[in-house]
């Protein structure tokens, strides 16, 4: 169970999944109106950013709070019910998911769309997930019953991002900064790996023990992960204040 989030600091985290949702549009890891990002108020319900709003043009208004059972509790609009089976599922059966977005975001889905479909330790940003990602081989179609959210639910585990064959990821954190983080520089890792293999040269492999001790030592600097969301938060606001409307 998330811990109870005052109601104060919800308005501050309807407000934060906007800007996310701008800078995920800023830098192409969007797909228009479509994915979802989510983050659990600790009560049962999460919020959840509304169906039919370019990315590039939410506003805190746009970002609804919504129950399990999928009825809006604060906001209005409409949820699309692949994003509330996912979510629903994510935010009760993963514990440690506070913040969790979908994306189809190009890279990552590039590399979810290639057998084995593995981010493989070749670069210092792949190592931020060496050990916290689970691969979910198996594409289903859509998530439009709870049954098959709690089995994308279920293939996380303990870990950070979940790899969807044919599809695309899942990013979940502790914090909507951190997880925005994350979500950013798998895409870059991704990216990296893509134009590695495009070379066609043997992919320089990191060693075990080098691969897991870096991830031990990124996990450490998660104040510098958040710092990171807040300077590119004070720019967009900056240059788009209606974000917090």
């Amino acid at each position: 169970m998330h811990n109870v989030i005052p109601d104060e600091k919800i308005e501050a985290a309807r407000c934060d999944m906007a800007v996310v949702l701008r800078l995920t549009a800023r830098f192409d890891l969007h797909e228009g109106i479509d994915n979802h990002f989510s983050y659990a108020c600790g009560d049962g319900t999460f919020l959840l950013n509304r169906w039919g709003v370019h990315w590039s043009k939410m506003k805190r208004s746009d970002i609804l709070r919504v129950d399990g059972n999928g009825d809006i509790v604060t906001g209005k609009g409409e949820i699309e019910t692949t994003s509330f089976m996912i979510h629903e599922a994510f935010h009760r059966l993963c514990p440690n998911a506070t913040a969790v977005y979908h994306t189809h975001m190009p890279y990552a889905t590039a590399i979810a769309c290639t057998n084995p479909g593995r981010l493989e330790p070749i670069s210092q940003n792949a190592l931020r997930y060496y050990g916290k990602i689970a691969y979910e081989d198996l594409y289903e179609g859509l998530a439009n019953d709870r049954a098959e959210g709690e089995r994308l639910a279920g293939a996380a585990g303990d870990n950070i991002i979940v790899m969807l064959k044919n599809h695309g990821v899942m990013v979940s954190g502790p914090s909507i900064g951190i997880a925005f983080n994350d979500l950013y520089f798998l895409e870059r890792a991704a990216k990296v790996q893509i134009l590695a293999q495009q070379s066609g040269a043997e992919l320089a492999m990191v060693p075990h023990e080098v691969a897991a001790r870096t991830a031990e030592q990124i996990a450490e600097i998660d104040d510098d992960k958040e710092t990171h969301y807040q300077v590119l938060k004070e720019i967009l606001l900056a240059e788009e204040p209606d974000t917090t409307e």
